[in-house]
Formats: structure tokens, C-alpha cells, sequence
């Protein structure tokens, strides 16, 4: 995270006394669509959207849309106090920042001695007392579609969304069935198990991980599986080196240690783990997760699966495939890494929320992909039945503004985990993809062709 404060003091040439960038963010965040400015270089730019309000590392808003100096153009905007700010933060160079076309800033401090170390984007000062109305993102009370829902009964909406989630969930199961074709039923299964369980810091992590995980055979991975997994993230300890581990801590890394040694292959090559979350979701634990999981549905976890999705109801299959990743949480419960100290309060391993979410984003498009595979279609029904009873998870940041903009005052709507996924759908294909430009939507357009 950037910080929100900065010690150095402002230049000779400062109207303005350093303030935290939040502020300017917020204020940034308000700007309407259509306002125009003029740049630092004389230039122009109209704000046709400001962007997704990014609170993850990197650029402060993704997927602004602009027109810079006539010309239509996509990308990030970053925010800082001043322009040098850019270099003391070190975003040159990171790659992460390499989509940024606008530089918004309080005071454009650029001088012969930095310009060639500051980016190419565009600089706007944008002025610290003027007033904005009220913009799209990230505070609109609502989008441009937001009246056709509002007429919609909530019947008619639920049917909407639940339909646009059954295209996110083919569209991902289109997805898991290339990996299944190239490297089979059990590799896709833990491929997908791995790359969610790295969401949302450690995703591309995870799925290199995977990646290093099918070079080794089905017989090994079956056999092997959690020291494997282990072994190759370069999350496991040297025994023999780490004075820090003691007791079971010291005794599971051996036992991990010994049995992955004679089989090893990348070790955990070119893999960093980031570590921003809290440390109940620390990677060590993640990766534990990964483990148990293999260890529970090895040999044939999509077989295994079938059998537990084809009998009862949502909530019974729910409820089994909790149970049986629970047999499997032991040390991890009690403890957030193989050194730590027990922890005072034991914390599920795979609590509520994580199963869930496990059997909406991994099951069941992986299981789809297999029902397609195996032409067995009472299967793939079955797996759109359940979708469809599941609650909703656990909303996320994208969820909750898509709420907010496209169906305000309706509290109850998503009531399903179907009609969640639905929302999440219309975002990636519509809102996102258009840079929050309503007047570009094609979604817009089709409810209101006239407009």
C-alpha cells in the first residue's frame, strides 16, 4: 500500500501543504462524467469514467476511460501529492504500473533532474477547492441500467441474474475442460483447487504452483500429494537448517521434508508469496488447505465428487463436502505456520465461508467440465440445480458496488449464490470491460435500444 502520509517537505514552488493521498483519491473518485481538464502540459483530457477504486496494490484505479487530448484511451490512473512522488514510491520499473495513462496530483513538481525518471502519462494538478458533483464510480446511487431493474418484480430479476451466473459458470467450465483435456481429470481438479485458493494476493503464485505440480505423474501426485505440494512452493522449512520449529510444528515438516526430498524437482523455484492478508489466511495455511484437499479426494476427486453432488439437497452436499475436508485439519486448526505458537483461540481451517466458496468457484465449474467430458448430462443438470439452491457466499468488493450502482434500494435481491455470480458476470462483461461507460454498455443499449 502507498502511504498515506509523506514527511518531505514541499518545494519553493508549493501552493499547497502535503496531504494524505486518500483525500485526493476521494476526490478524484468524485469527479463527474464529462468534466474536462487541462493537463500540466497544456493539454486536455474529459473523463468519460475515473475507474475502479483499487484498494489492492497498484494503481490507485483501474480501467479509467478518457479522452486525452481528443483520442479515446483505456487504462489505470495513479494518484500521488506531488509528481516526484512517483519515483520516491518506486513505481518505476514495476510493472504493475505499466497501464497507467494518467498522473493525478496536487502539485507537479517535474524538473529536468527527474523528468526522465517519471512516466509517460499524462499530469493533471487537479485543483484542491473545487467542487465535483457526485461521480460514477465509486459513489453514483446508481448505473444507467439501475431504472430497467427497478422494474423488474423479484422474480423477473432473480431469473435475470441466475441466468447471467449459469454463463459465468459455462464459461469458466470451458475453461477447466481445456486443462482437463491436456493433462486430465485429477490435475484439473487440483490446478483449480490451487489457483483459488491463491485469490486474491497470491492467484498467479498458486498457479505456477500448479503448473510445477503436473510435470510429476498421476501415480506420484496420488501418492505424494501434500508433500509435494509442499515441498514445491518453498513454503516448507529446511528441518535440519530452521532452528525455530519445535514440537509437532518440527515434527510435520520432517515427516513433509523426508518424503518429498528423494521425489523433488523445482523446489519452489521463482515462487514469492505475498504477504498482505491476515495471518489466519497466511499462505502456510493456504497451502495446508491445498494439502488437505488433495489429501481428502485423492485417487479420482472427480469421481468422488459425482457421488457426493448426485444425492440430496444444497445444503446436504454442502454440508458433506465440508465435513469431509474438516477429518483433515489437525495441526493447521491451532496453528497459522509450522513455527507459530498455538494459537489461543482455534480457527477452522475450513470454516463456513471457505467451503462455500470452494464448491462454487472450484467444484462445481470443474465438475461441470467433467460432466461435459463424460456426456453424462443428468450430471451437468444436476450441478445448474444445485447452483441455483445455493445461497449466496460471502459478498466481495465487487459484489457490494454492483449492488450499490445497479440495484439500489433493493437489500434482498441476490438471493442465491447463482444470482451473486450473476452480478459478478455482468461486471467483468459489461461494467469493467466498458470502463463503467454506461453510454458505451451494450447491456444499456439492449434494454433500451432507443437510447
Amino acid at each position: 500500500m502507498k502511504p498515506q502520509t509523506d514527511t518531505t517537505k514541499p518545494g519553493p514552488t508549493s501552493e499547497h501543504p502535503r496531504e494524505p493521498e486518500l483525500a485526493i483519491q476521494k476526490q478524484w473518485a468524485d469527479v463527474r462524467r464529462g468534466a474536462e481538464f487541462k493537463l500540466a502540459n497544456g493539454g486536455t483530457v474529459r473523463v468519460l469514467s475515473t475507474g475502479t477504486w483499487n484498494r489492492m496494490p497498484g494503481p490507485d484505479f483501474r480501467n479509467a476511460k478518457l479522452e486525452l487530448n481528443g483520442v479515446r484511451r483505456s487504462g489505470d490512473v495513479e494518484i500521488h501529492g506531488k509528481t516526484s512522488d512517483w519515483i520516491s514510491h518506486g513505481h518505476g520499473g514495476d510493472p504493475m504500473y505499466g497501464n497507467v495513462i494518467l498522473h493525478v496530483v496536487r502539485m507537479d513538481d517535474t524538473s529536468p533532474g527527474n523528468v526522465a525518471f517519471l512516466p509517460s502519462a499524462a499530469v493533471l494538478v487537479l485543483p484542491e477547492n473545487t467542487k465535483y458533483d457526485a461521480g460514477f464510480p465509486p459513489d453514483m446511487p446508481s448505473a444507467a441500467c439501475a431504472g430497467y431493474f427497478a422494474k423488474m418484480s423479484a422474480d423477473e430479476l432473480e431469473q435475470f441474474l441466475c441466468d447471467a451466473g449459469a454463463d459465468r459458470l459455462r464459461l469458466r467450465a470451458a475453461e477447466r475442460l481445456r486443462v482437463m483435456i491436456a493433462n486430465g481429470t485429477t490435475k484439473a481438479f487440483l490446478s483449480a483447487a490451487a489457483e483459488q485458493l491463491g485469490v486474491p494476493d497470491n492467484r498467479e503464485t498458486f498457479r505456477t504452483l500448479a503448473e510445477h505440480l503436473r510435470e510429476y505423474g498421476e501415480d506420484e501426485l496420488t501418492a505424494h500429494f501434500e508433500a509435494l505440494a509442499w515441498g514445491e512452493s518453498g513454503l516448507l522449512p529446511d528441518p535440519a537448517a530452521d532452528r525455530r520449529l519445535a514440537g509437532d510444528g518440527r515434527a510435520l515438516v520432517s515427516a513433509l521434508w523426508d518424503e518429498w526430498w528423494p521425489l523433488r524437482k523445482n523446489g519452489g523455484a521463482g515462487l514469492i508469496f505475498k504477504r498482505t492478508c491476515r495471518p489466519l489466511n497466511s499462505p502456510e495455511r493456504r497451502m495446508a488447505m491445498l494439502g488437505a484437499i488433495g489429501r481428502t479426494f485423492l485417487p479420482d476427486p472427480c469421481g468422488q465428487l459425482a457421488g457426493i453432488l448426485r444425492r440430496g439437497s444444497a445444503d446436504f452436499v454442502l454440508e458433506t463436502f465440508g465435513e469431509r475436508l474438516a477429518e483433515s485439519e489437525a495441526f493447521w486448526s491451532a496453528h497459522t505456520s509450522f513455527r507459530s505458537a498455538e494459537l489461543k483461540h482455534h480457527a477452522a481451517l475450513f470454516g463456513r465461508p471457505r467451503v462455500e466458496s470452494l464448491f462454487a468457484d472450484v467444484v462445481l465449474p470443474v465438475m461441470a467440465s467433467y460432466a461435459k467430458l463424460m456426456r453424462d448430462e443428468a450430471l451437468e443438470n444436476r450441478i445448474f440445480e444445485l447452483f441455483r439452491a445455493l445461497p449466496p457466499l460471502q459478498s466481495n468488493q465487487v459484489e457490494r458496488r454492483m449492488r450499490s450502482l445497479c440495484l439500489p434500494g433493493r437489500k434482498n435481491a441476490v438471493k442465491s449464490a447463482a444470482a451473486q455470480q450473476g452480478l459478478i458476470h455482468l461486471y467483468k462483461t459489461h461494467c469493467a470491460a466498458q470502463s463503467f461507460d454506461c453510454g458505451a454498455c451494450r447491456l444499456r443499449h439492449s434494454f433500451a435500444p432507443e437510447a
